[in-house]
């Protein structure tokens, strides 16, 4: 263990006797992962067998159908699958925002903060690419690598939009369902990234944000609507704090069903002196050590009248 390593910081959060198999874990490769795309493939389950074909090792990765974990050293984006559209690569943690959503074909669906378009194409294929997404994004060259997935996916009901997400203009048909894939420290990608430690103003100015997209999203919605927030760092300042700024009369923080065999730690109640609404707890966060994967942080709220 490094004493000055910067993710001791979130000692107080691990549980008890952990903190050295956090550590070790953030320096371990990251397992790839890979879905099949229903939109593109016509006979899934013969997807999943080229799968399998390919990399006998892959097992099941239990947030999403027909997923995939394989070995670090794989590399599916240059399997022939990748190109047509049959599969998709994406951390295995970052499935789980989707699933949460109450998605069904036809629905209105609104994700905030798009690029490069994972979620989206998750939230499209869980609707049989029926309804609408807008997937919208703030940064103009993170664009391309949208469009491009988006495309290669073969998925229709996609529209793209470039703009600020805490100015998103409120529409006159609520969308059903909103994803907050914040901007964030990116903690929890230091298994793929590495990690560089991010001053406390950074940190400051990425929560005003963060806010301010969760709000948004939050007003754009029906009331009964659901909103995932989502962040791929371990500091509560990003999120227990940003899900604290949220009126309980707005929303409720809804409580998690993990799928069998997926350990979660529950929303800190408290960070920093800061006591937080009651409901943070009801939020989830991944450690890397407790299911070999990335880090990651993720809650569901539901819009009120």
């Amino acid at each position: 263990m490094n004493a000055t390593d910067p993710l001791l910081r979130y000692t107080p959060l691990l549980p008890d006797g952990t903190t050295d198999a956090f550590l070790a874990a953030c320096q371990r490769p990251l397992p790839r992962a890979v879905w099949v795309n229903p939109v593109r493939a016509d006979d899934p389950p013969a997807v999943v067998a080229s799968i399998l074909r390919r990399c006998p090792e892959a097992r099941p990765v239990p947030w999403w159908p027909h997923a995939f974990r394989l070995p670090a050293d794989t590399t599916p984006g240059a399997w022939i699958e990748h190109r047509l559209g049959l599969i998709h690569v994406q951390e295995e943690a970052t499935l789980w925002p989707a699933a949460l959503l109450d998605l069904a074909p036809g629905d209105r669906v609104l994700d905030l903060c798009a690029a490069p378009g994972n979620k989206t194409a998750q939230i499209a294929t869980r609707m049989g690419d029926r309804g609408l997404v807008v997937a919208n994004e703030k940064v103009r060259g993170r664009l391309s690598q949208l469009r491009y997935n988006l495309e290669r996916l073969g998925l229709s009901s996609v529209v793209v939009t470039r703009g600020d997400g805490n100015r998103f203009p409120i529409p006159a048909t609520p969308f059903d369902h909103a994803l907050v894939d914040a901007p964030c420290t990116c903690e929890g990608t230091t298994r793929k990234r590495g990690h560089r430690e991010a001053s406390d103003g950074f940190r400051r100015g990425l929560q005003s944000t963060q806010i301010g997209l969760l709000r948004r999203a939050i007003r754009c919605v029906r009331p009964g609507g659901t909103v995932v927030y989502a962040t791929c760092t371990y500091d509560p300042e990003e999120n227990e704090r940003v899900l604290d700024a949220i009126r309980p009369d707005e929303a409720v923080i809804e409580p998690l069903s993990p799928p069998d065999g997926v350990r979660l730690a529950p929303g800190v109640p408290a960070w920093g002196g800061r006591q937080f609404r009651p409901d943070v707890v009801n939020a989830a966060r991944l450690w890397p050590h407790l299911n070999d994967t990335g880090g990651f942080f993720v809650a569901r709220l539901r819009r009120l009248g």
